[in-house]
């Protein structure tokens, strides 16, 4: 019985870790930018303001995401067990 309830709410702890690490991307997303762009034996460069604007916004939309999905599947998950209760 133990093993059925871990296996129901595997998914959705799943879902809730991808969303807090796609969080944590979009918060460190202008650093990310900054060294995803800097070329090889150069001291100076510029990263554009939309490069560091796509590496906050992208992952912070897919972090929302992936916590929303996380808030449906633990709500059903959450019924079923409930339920069999």
């Amino acid at each position: 019985m133990e093993s059925k309830n871990i296996k129901s709410f595997g998914i959705p702890v799943g879902f809730f870790l991808f969303g807090v690490l796609f969080l944590i991307f979009g918060a460190n997303g202008e650093q990310i930018a900054i060294n995803f762009s800097r070329p090889r034996n150069v001291t100076s460069w510029s990263t554009s303001e939309s490069l560091i604007n796509a590496f906050i916004s992208v992952p912070m939309i897919i972090g929302v995401s992936f916590l929303i999905l996380f808030i449906i599947t633990f709500s059903i998950s959450f019924y079923n067990w409930q339920k069999n209760r």
